[in-house]
């Protein structure tokens, strides 16, 4: 290998190595391949080690930003893509809180969300956390950016922080009268509807669409209650609730 044609193949080198993104440096591979053959040819063995260290620099740096790609694309997944209020829904008189929503179609959505309850005829105002996952089977996209939810279903766990609210059975209580169940941790389905707006491209600052949803829930107790008690009819049991969701991206 003269000097010429070493130098041009070490510019060309340093060139991709600069500008090549971290999709594009796998190239680099093949390049090795090529250049390795005109490496044991030659007969400069100083030049020759030169070039065959950076050449393999340039395939570990492109591991380097292949890894630290992935370590990024899983740590963006854990950053919320909705915010949402909802009033009432047996959470508290209303809560708030952000989410995530995932699937081929966007179909799945999990939420954290903080609510608080007035003392009302308690001693204190007390603070609840549920966690709440949501299934869309499908939507309607309409005309002007409008989108209708026909259908939304799920389940949440809710607790609410207080004394008088306990994880397992007190002895002042009968021998397996509330077994399998807490007044800590309430277990609530639901079912609702929801209709939202998108948000055109040239007017989007902090919010992609916006949607406005009921639903109507009720909990593992009144179940329970409902099966025991003749009286208590289905009426008494449900209970609903109105929300805002602000897709974020």
């Amino acid at each position: 290998m003269n000097m010429k044609s070493f130098i041009s193949d070490l510019f060309l080198l340093l060139l991709v190595s600069m500008t090549a993104t971290a999709a594009d440096r796998v190239e680099i591979d093949s390049l090795k391949t090529d250049s390795e053959e005109s490496v044991f040819t030659s007969e400069n063995v100083h030049s020759d080690s030169l070039y065959t260290l950076i050449i393999r620099d340039s395939t570990d740096s492109g591991r380097y930003y292949r890894r630290i790609h992935r370590y990024r694309k899983h740590w963006e997944a854990l950053i919320p893509t909705q915010h949402i209020f909802q009033y009432a829904g047996n959470m508290g008189l209303f809560s708030v809180g952000f989410g995530w929503d995932y699937g081929k179609h966007r179909q799945w959505e999990t939420d954290l969300l903080f609510g608080f309850l007035p003392k009302y005829h308690t001693t204190h105002n007390k603070l609840t956390t549920t966690l709440k996952q949501t299934y869309i089977p499908w939507s309607i996209y309409l005309q002007h950016g409008l989108m209708f939810d026909p259908l939304s279903c799920g389940i949440y766990f809710n607790t609410v922080y207080g004394h008088e609210f306990w994880g397992r059975q007190p002895r002042r209580y009968p021998d397996k009268y509330y077994e399998a169940l807490s007044t800590k941790v309430r277990i609530n389905v639901f079912v609702g509807q929801r209709v939202g707006i998108y948000v055109p491209h040239n007017r989007r600052k902090y919010v992609k669409s916006i949607s406005a949803f009921y639903e109507v829930s009720t909990c593992d107790l009144y179940l329970r209650a409902m099966f025991q008690d003749k009286e208590v009819t289905l009426w008494d049991i449900i209970s609903l609730s109105l929300g805002l969701k602000f897709q974020v991206f």
